[in-house]
């Protein structure tokens, strides 16, 4: 089953994403930015990556993105999600220079089970477009 297809494609659009692949990935992701203002105006801005993965090889593609991954100027986080059937691996973050040039977050997700705090806006996006992908069938 594919999260990309019709109707499912307008639900990713609508949330800000575009398709997305690396090597035999696939998905989609989202640049989002964070702006920090005060009275005086913006203080700062930085950037996040979140990256939705269906199409992968599990833990193998997991270590390929913590091992190979750069930091990205001006980008605090790197998140993907890793769809999966069966959780294949534990939550995985590497940091960049002490996480001061950013970090890169692997989470794996089993749709429809209880999900780690920290990708609480992601996971009820993937349930609701593996939803609207049953419901295309």
């Amino acid at each position: 089953m594919s999260f990309l297809y019709g109707k499912s494609m307008d639900f990713w659009t609508y949330w800000g994403f575009e398709p997305w692949s690396h090597n035999l990935m696939r998905g989609v992701y989202r640049k989002v930015t964070f702006v920090k203002d005060s009275l005086l105006g913006e203080v700062g801005k930085y950037y996040a990556y979140d990256y939705i993965v269906w199409s992968h090889q599990g833990r193998h593609d997991a270590e390929y993105i913590l091992s190979t991954w750069k930091p990205i100027p001006e980008v605090m986080t790197q998140r993907f999600l890793f769809i999966e059937e069966i959780s294949s691996f534990p939550k995985k973050v590497k940091m960049f220079f002490f996480g001061l040039k950013g970090f890169i977050e692997v989470y794996s997700y089993v749709p429809g089970t209880k999900w780690n705090p920290k990708i609480k806006d992601l996971a009820p996006l993937v349930n609701k477009a593996r939803e609207i992908a049953i419901s295309d069938i």
